[in-house]
């Protein structure tokens, strides 16, 4: 939690606390979660978590083509690892990662009484789950949804345990542009994505398409793309994959939690042994004793982000199928700010989500936490090459100074067209 240092030219518009993420720089993670890169499609998520000489399993979020980058797609993931664990025999399992993979995984293999370690890098459990306080409440400064709520694993989780969620109707933001009305985006988005040419690279059937169409349509069709794709996918189009075009993001019945992940992933991890800040290097998996750091076992669980799991050294090396998966994902960059005032001064949204539209993007989505947690609060994030412009040289203050301008600006543009 971060408080002023110095004078706001506003006080009505100062923040009494705020939170900055820094994911992409994060050693642990190296980015949000998994892409498609150029030619990736998702069969390649697939290949990646093949159980490898029937003792290794890569598993998470980037493994799983039904739901990437999402929470209960890591979890569902870690139970999938753990399954193949146990059909193999296992008698050891060492389980690396104490996200959500992880713990699903290490609980899998605990209520069918298999011996299995969680060794974590960090201080602390959840992985890209965290929940910190700000000011009076709890904020979740990574991932902060149970999506597709109707089939989440997780979702049940909290319904099991009286965790109190709140619906965010995506589907009706209260947005505005920079210049001008702004009205059609979600047609704009279908359009472009039926009639772009998916047999060419993203980015040069994107421009092919928008030189194809009137000014004030391409216009809403960049604006599309800022808010449906490269927030979602978090890359520029240049290194995403067309098949980036139908991997679901948010907006189905997706839900928040106003008292964090924490409530959900403190509970999971209950009676689990694991051992915190053992970073991972090296995993030797070349008899039927593995090695990682000190511990051994007969079977792996690899559940570290994609970002990490390309900077680790396998011994032997990953198969071809392997390498060839993860040379076409990657991890993208989102980060998120949370701000706190002493009162809402933003036009109230019924639905609590906004959108602003700018060029280039900046802050494009915010989620208006205020009458969930009971004090005035708002997550605003940020994507791809946009967080590069916004963060760069700046420390975390300024970045949270440049956040609250562009959603005053915002509300300035909301106003403007009331």
């Amino acid at each position: 939690m971060s408080k002023p240092s110095v004078e706001w030219e506003s006080p009505v518009c100062c923040p009494t606390a705020w939170h900055v993420t820094h994911w992409s720089q994060d050693a642990f993670c190296r980015g949000a979660y998994s892409t498609l890169l150029p030619g990736g499609r998702p069969e390649h998520r697939k290949v990646l978590g093949e159980c490898l000489g029937g003792r290794l399993v890569i598993a998470g979020e980037a493994c799983n083509p039904h739901a990437p980058a999402m929470t209960h797609g890591a979890w569902d993931d870690g139970i999938r690892a753990a399954s193949l664990a146990v059909q193999s025999g296992a008698q050891r399992v060492i389980v690396i990662g104490a996200g959500c993979a992880g713990l699903a995984a290490a609980r899998h293999l605990r209520a069918h009484g298999v011996d299995c370690v969680v060794i974590e890098a960090r201080n602390r459990i959840g992985g890209r789950t965290h929940s910190v306080q700000l000011g009076s409440v709890t904020v979740d400064v990574g991932a902060a949804w149970l999506q597709q709520f109707a089939d989440n694993t997780l979702a049940r989780e909290a319904e099991r345990l009286g965790v109190r969620v709140v619906g965010t109707d995506f589907g009706q933001p209260l947005s505005a542009a920079s210049d001008g009305p702004i009205h059609g985006i979600d047609e704009a988005w279908q359009a472009l994505r039926q009639g772009v040419d998916r047999l060419m690279p993203l980015s040069e059937g994107v421009a092919r398409y928008l030189a194809s169409l009137e000014p004030d349509q391409a216009r809403l069709t960049r604006y599309a793309i800022d808010a449906n794709l490269i927030s979602e996918a978090c890359l520029p189009l240049a290194e995403l994959s067309v098949e980036s075009l139908d991997e679901e993001g948010v907006g189905n019945d997706d839900h928040f939690l106003p008292g964090g992940y924490s409530q959900i992933i403190e509970h999971m991890a209950t009676g689990l042994d694991i051992r915190l800040n053992q970073p991972v290097t090296q995993i030797d998996w070349r008899s039927s004793e593995l090695r990682v750091n000190d511990e051994r076992g007969d079977f792996c669980i690899c559940t570290v982000p994609l970002g990490v799991l390309k900077t680790l050294e396998f011994l032997p090396e990953l198969p071809n199928a392997q390498r060839d998966a993860l040379a076409h994902l990657g991890m993208g960059s989102l980060e998120k700010v949370v701000l706190q005032f002493e009162q809402r001064w933003w036009p109230h949204s019924p639905t609590g989500y906004l959108r602003w539209y700018d060029t280039p993007a900046s802050w494009i989505e915010w989620l208006d936490l205020t009458d969930a947690v009971g004090k005035p609060t708002i997550a605003g994030l940020i994507a791809a090459d946009a967080v590069e412009r916004q963060f760069a040289g700046r420390s975390d203050e300024e970045i949270a100074l440049a956040a609250r301008d562009a959603l005053r600006s915002w509300a300035s543009a909301v106003k403007a067209g009331a």
